[in-house]
């Protein structure tokens, strides 16, 4: 009872105009959305229940998780299971350089266009936090429970060292490739290996690759049936067809497998 309270005096507070225009004085701007959690623009995360609501802020004298909390994210992608920790992370000082190469490259995006015309770092990671497109895979993809991301793309183009390029067998989708060896097909790495270096690493392409799109790409075209594609390496230039569970009978899959951990599963 005390929780539903506390959260209608949330909404109530916020209907009324007490999220403030700026942080820098004692006022706050916050997440707002969050039933039980709350993080404002100063980096503190908070239960509701520690929230002013006079100010918007959270009251630090009342606050238990540290100031820029990066709890439960993942190092090397800064992605975390709960939204409130994904803003509060991104606004950690070292995370800056991170931040502001996000917001440079989604600058064009109309999603982030305001915060990054007003170096608005919290607006950004609010909005980027809430729409990552790393969890939300074309098909059946296996994906970290982490969805909350401090940038809406992969901004390494490094593997994580628990993610191995696996090559599988003709029309086999990355599902079935990483399934094979024990492994689960993580989605967000698929726009790290679609580099033409990689694929004429790992397969005989006659020719410099080619730009293509489609569910089973990257790919290689190792049918020789297909006498006008046989050889050819395919880069896959739609983002939005990036999928572990696409296939298609004429090409072999290159795929990003990662040994699952407790916290992840299969999105099915």
């Amino acid at each position: 009872a005390m929780a539903c309270l506390l959260a209608l005096s949330a909404m109530a507070g916020m209907a009324a105009g007490l999220e403030p225009r700026s942080g820098s004085g004692s006022t706050c701007r916050n997440t707002v959305q969050g039933p039980k959690n709350i993080v404002d623009d100063k980096g503190y995360l908070c239960s509701v229940d520690q929230l002013d609501y006079i100010t918007g802020c959270c009251d630090p004298s009342k606050v238990t998780e540290p100031r820029w909390s990066c709890q439960n994210c993942e190092a090397e992608t800064k992605c975390c299971d709960q939204y409130e920790y994904c803003v509060s992370c991104c606004l950690n000082p070292s995370n800056d350089d991170l931040r502001n190469t996000a917001m440079s490259a989604n600058s064009d995006k109309k999603t982030f266009a305001n915060a990054v015309k007003r170096k608005d770092a919290f607006e950004f990671c609010r909005a980027s936090c809430r729409t990552s497109s790393k969890s939300t895979v074309h098909g059946n993809a296996y994906i970290s429970e982490k969805r909350f991301c401090l940038s809406p793309s992969i901004l390494s183009q490094k593997l994580p060292a628990d993610v191995t390029i696996t090559i599988g067998k003709q029309g086999e989708s990355c599902a079935d490739v990483c399934r094979n060896v024990g492994k689960g097909c993580d989605a967000r790495y698929i726009t790290t290996i679609n580099t033409c270096e990689i694929l004429q690493k790992n397969f005989p392409c006659k020719t410099s690759c080619e730009k293509n799109y489609g569910h089973d790409q990257p790919a290689y075209v190792s049918a020789p049936t297909n006498t006008e594609m046989f050889g050819k390496c395919l880069l896959n230039e739609k983002e939005s067809y990036f999928s572990c569970t696409g296939w298609h009978p004429d090409t072999t899959r290159i795929c990003p497998c990662r040994a699952p951990a407790k916290e992840q599963a299969a999105v099915t």
